[in-house]
């Protein structure tokens, strides 16, 4: 288990590292940004839960709805070691959500059933989707 969520926190980092150069190369363009993905995607997120009692109830809701898009949420932590800079001032913790494929979780994200969860997981709990971050194939970046 251990090393599934090793890999998963170092192919998120080397996710995050090609985001940022490709921002570097692409700032200043005034065209809309479109990713080309091939592969599965990192939804990277942070909450405060405000129900406790009932946030399984959106859980076994949201679960099965991003299972059918392919997602799932390999890693979730409450107290992430900050390096530096700031995070958000949220009381509960962050989670990492993992997608086959940029088209599902772009379906799960607009699918009129997960817009009506929304409508019950903003009572239990204040989410912020923060931003997704493509997974990257082995040696995809020169270290």
């Amino acid at each position: 288990m251990m090393l599934k969520i090793e890999s998963v926190l170092s192919h998120s980092l080397t996710a995050a590292v090609a985001v940022i150069a490709s921002l570097t190369f692409t700032a200043y363009s005034k065209e809309p940004q479109t990713a080309a993905v091939s592969g599965g995607v990192y939804l990277i997120g942070a909450v405060t839960v405000t129900d406790p009692e009932r946030l399984p109830e959106y859980q076994a809701i949201a679960g099965p709805l991003a299972g059918a898009t392919g997602g799932y949420v390999p890693l979730a932590f409450s107290q992430p070691n900050l390096i530096e800079g700031d995070l958000p001032n949220l009381q509960s913790g962050y989670f990492i959500e993992r997608y086959d494929s940029l088209e599902g979780l772009n379906a799960f994200l607009n699918s009129p059933e997960f817009q009506e969860a929304k409508k019950f997981r903003d009572q239990v709990a204040d989410v912020h989707f923060m931003m997704w971050l493509p997974e990257l194939e082995e040696g995809a970046l020169p270290h």
